[in-house]
This record gives C-alpha cells, sequence and structure tokens, in this order.
C-alpha cells in the first residue's frame, strides 16, 4: 500500500514539474530561450531594463559618467550629476541589480570608452550570497564577455517563474501596451507613487501610511553571508578605476527604520558589508546610522525605496559634501573610522 502510494506521488511530482517547466518554457517570462513567439507572450510583463539601458549605452557614446544600483539606483538625477560635475551622464540601474551584473557593464564602459564617474547605490542583497536577479543580460554584452548563454532546462521547473508567466499571460491577454516614458532619456525612472501625490499633503500623509508606515518591510536577503566573488568584483572595479583616473563614489542605499528593527533582521549583515568595503576597497557614505532620514517617512516612496528629494541630497553630499537636505546627512566612512562609526550603530 505504501509503496503503491509512493509511486503516485512521484508520478504526480513528476507530471506536475513537467507541465510547470513546460508552461515557463512557452511563455519565457524572462526572455531566456525566445523560441516561442505567441499572443501570450509577445509582450513581457516582467520588463527588462538591462537590454534598455545596454541600448542607452550605445545610443549615447558621449557619455562619460554612469549610475549604478537597483530600483532605488533608479531615482539618481543625472541631470544633477551634470550640473555638478560637468560630465555627461547616463543612468544605468536596473530592478534587483546584483552586483556581478553591475560589473560587466562597467567593465564594458571601461574597456570601450573614456570614463570619468562611477556611482554606485550598494544594496545588501546584491551583495549576499544566494541572492539571483533572473535578468536577461543583452546578447552583445555577453557575447563581449564570452558568457556561456545556456539556461539550464531545470530552471524553468519553478513556481516563481510560473507566476511571472501567469501574469505575462494576463498583460497579453489585456494587450496591455508598454508604459511610455517610464524613464527619462538618460534612463532616471520618471515618477512614483509619491511623486504623484506630493502636491497634495492630504494626500500624501494618506500615501505614506499606506506604502510606508504600515506596509511591512522586507529583506531581499536569503542567507547570512557575503558573496566573496562579488565582493572581488567590487574590488577589481576600484582598482581599474584608480588605474585609469576613474572617480568612483560609493554609497549605502538608506533604509527606513522598520527594515532596520525587522525581527528577521539583516542589519548586522548589512554592517559587515559596509565594514568590508570600507576596509577593503573603497571610501563609503552610510546613511544607516539612525538618524533623520531612516525615521522620517516622508524620506521614502515605500517600505523599500527612497524617494527623488532623498536621492538628490545624497547625490549632492557624495559628490560635494554637503546635502541639500541637511537633516539627512550621511557619514563618509573610510577604514580608519569604520569601526569606530559602526560600534555607536545598535
Amino acid at each position: 500500500m505504501y509503496k503503491k502510494f509512493s509511486l503516485y506521488f512521484l508520478f504526480s511530482i513528476s507530471v506536475l514539474s513537467f507541465f510547470v517547466g513546460a508552461i515557463n518554457y512557452v511563455i519565457d517570462p524572462y526572455s531566456k530561450n525566445n523560441v516561442f513567439t505567441n499572443t501570450l507572450n509577445t509582450k513581457k510583463a516582467v520588463r527588462d531594463e538591462r537590454i534598455s539601458k545596454f541600448n542607452l549605452i550605445k545610443k549615447n557614446p558621449e557619455a562619460r559618467s554612469f549610475l549604478f544600483g537597483s530600483s532605488r539606483g533608479l531615482l539618481l538625477d543625472p541631470v544633477q550629476f551634470e550640473n555638478i560635475t560637468g560630465s555627461s551622464t547616463l543612468n544605468l540601474a536596473f530592478s534587483s541589480g546584483s552586483a556581478d551584473e553591475h560589473y560587466l557593464y562597467i567593465k564594458y564602459l571601461l574597456d570601450t570608452r573614456p570614463v570619468e564617474h562611477i556611482m554606485i547605490g550598494i544594496d545588501l542583497f546584491a551583495y549576499s550570497e544566494g541572492f539571483f536577479s533572473h535578468g536577461t543580460l543583452p546578447q552583445e554584452l555577453r557575447d563581449y564577455f564570452n558568457l556561456d548563454g545556456d539556461y539550464s532546462l531545470t530552471n524553468y521547473i519553478s513556481f516563481n517563474m510560473l507566476k511571472k508567466s501567469i501574469k505575462t499571460i494576463k498583460y497579453n491577454i489585456k494587450n496591455k501596451e508598454k508604459e511610455e516614458h517610464k524613464y527619462t532619456s538618460k534612463g532616471q525612472i520618471a515618477s512614483s507613487g509619491y511623486k504623484n501625490v506630493q502636491d497634495d499633503p492630504k494626500k500624501l500623509e494618506e500615501y505614506l501610511q499606506i506604502n510606508v508606515i504600515n506596509k511591512p518591510s522586507r529583506w531581499d536577503t536569503r542567507f547570512d553571508s557575503l558573496d566573496k566573488k562579488r565582493l572581488a568584483q567590487l574590488q577589481e572595479i576600484s582598482k581599474l578605476c584608480q588605474d585609469k583616473g576613474v572617480q568612483l563614489h560609493l554609497f549605502m542605499s538608506p533604509l527606513y527604520i522598520k527594515q532596520i528593527r525587522m525581527k528577521q533582521n539583516k542589519f548586522s549583515l548589512q554592517k559587515e558589508l559596509l565594514a568590508y568595503i570600507a576596509k577593503n576597497i573603497s571610501v563609503i557614505w552610510d546613511y544607516n546610522a539612525i538618524t533623520a532620514i531612516n525615521l522620517d517617512p516622508y524620506a521614502f516612496d515605500d517600505e523599500f525605496h527612497y524617494t527623488f528629494k532623498t536621492a538628490d541630497s545624497i547625490m549632492a553630499e557624495v559628490l560635494t559634501g554637503v546635502p541639500t537636505i541637511k537633516e539627512y546627512k550621511g557619514t563618509c566612512v573610510t577604514a580608519e573610522n569604520v569601526d569606530d562609526y559602526l560600534s555607536h550603530i545598535d
């Protein structure tokens, strides 16, 4: 009886896995194989910024400075950067950007054109073990670095990918057009929920109550360890920038206090990352000493992202030493002061 049940169970699991994998392979929500083109998957619900940002590089051969990061980094203003430095700038951040992806883009830029500045907003998940963005790198970049283009078929047996496939199907059934003007011509995201209601104090207060104050926080970090390979890649980028006379600007993305104080906390790992970078790689600005920027819900667009005005203040301070919002002042962390600095952060 038990043996028969086990066989039925294994058979059911095999059939389910096959159908999940088949659906994901045909719909291809991450554009990994591009084998099938049909009315259910022509438009991808998961917009892949990695390809559009690479196209932005090719369309702007005059650009000499580049801003990197995750969806948080999309808020960095390349026009403000240009006004401060006088250097033509592009925002090349993309959602869920991992450090190894940034490494490839930066290496490509350093190899193929003169570069004056690189700015990177550092997120813990991007330098943690076990994080994978599932992003699709542009084929030209893959060819440049001779990356293996194969994507294991077992990766399609994923219920998380199935959710994306279902989302893609719904997206195409509704015949929804891609959003126009989502980004500026220089790659910055054009709008946000906060920005849409910021001129109405009552609506803004309601928005913050829902999206910042009362919304559960999260850490997009699975394990309690840093990825040594990704840290080594950042170290290599720092060395290449020094050798080529490129100014490298690093800052830790600010976190809302609810995320810092979460029960299932990764903040100790965040501090470990900050210490490693300061001691082994580069000077870095930090915005998580539990100061006004972390306590003010008006500094955040939602539970995970800061606002445009917060991004402007950080950029100004990193480049000039003076924030545009004095209450949001950060700390320039170095190998000499990092231990003392961290000892005062609980």
